[in-house]
């Protein structure tokens, strides 16, 4: 059976909700389905570092993620640095994510991060380690809708992408059109679902072109999860499939139990 993952700073938001251990938070979440997380390495590091309990769990470590200043010039060392921790403990996956850059990048800082983009791609390959972008809605993020995300991904051989269809809802794209162009280099899908309006009870975000917008349980939004699926799949029938909210989300479980069951029940049979 596939396995179903989720963004590891959710995990810490349940963790809170509920007032008890991390140990405790993933047993429950293994409970639900979820055997796999995406984490954050600077979760892993340092004297606050969690690794050791996530090892314990026995719960994989599908991929690492972080932000990197790809826009300065020839600045690859901490992706490097994380290539090499991924080495050590066996993870095959990486997300790197460009620091948000206020105003927006220019054309010559895209370029920058493309140069350091093919760097560190061209370093992981020798070890076997993959490298992904995501796409963000934000316009002072480099990677924002399907034409700039499909532009990094031509220019940089061997890159991929972790694909969002709630970050495109909220850069006030149509996710099921940027999919047709962007599937192909689909390595990963971040099953964020996103409504469009208000509610008091969820973490508000409003999208690039003004509207409200909140995340629901997956399958409840208008992000049509489902039929992203099917087009992502044609391509990479054994594509990770991973739960993400916004990392402000209160009152989370629930909404990640009725996730977990949609999925297993709609993507994963």
């Amino acid at each position: 059976m596939k396995k179903l993952g989720i963004n590891f700073e959710n995990v810490l938001s349940v963790k809170e909700e509920l007032n008890i251990n991390l140990l405790q938070t993933l047993y429950k979440l293994k409970t639900v389905g979820i055997t796999s997380l995406d984490v954050k390495y600077e979760r892993l590091i340092g004297e606050n570092s969690y690794l050791k309990e996530i090892l314990i769990s026995g719960f994989n470590i599908g991929s690492l993620f972080a932000f990197c200043p790809f826009f300065e010039q020839d600045n690859i060392q901490k992706a490097i640095e994380i290539v090499d921790f991924a080495i050590e403990y066996k993870i095959k996956e990486i997300m790197f994510l460009p620091e948000f850059k206020k105003g927006g990048y220019t054309p010559e800082d895209i370029f920058i991060v493309k140069q350091n983009l093919k760097r560190v791609v061209k370093y992981a390959e020798a070890f076997e380690i993959s490298i992904g972008i995501e796409n963000v809605g934000s316009l002072d993020y480099p990677f924002y809708d399907e034409k700039t995300t499909l532009d990094v991904l031509k220019a940089v051989k061997g890159l991929h992408l972790i694909f969002d269809g709630g970050n495109f809802i909220l850069s006030g794209e149509d996710q099921l059109k940027a999919v047709h162009s962007l599937a192909p280099y689909v390595q990963r899908y971040h099953l964020k679902d996103r409504k469009i309006g208000e509610t008091l009870y969820d973490f508000n975000e409003v999208t690039t072109t003004g509207k409200p917008s909140y995340v629901p349980a997956v399958g409840e939004g208008d992000a049509e999860c489902l039929k992203v699926y099917e087009n992502i799949k044609q391509f990479f029938p054994a594509v990770p499939l991973v739960l993400e909210f916004p990392f402000g989300e209160k009152n989370l479980f629930e909404k990640i139990e009725k996730s977990a069951t949609y999925v297993q029940m709609e993507m994963m049979v």
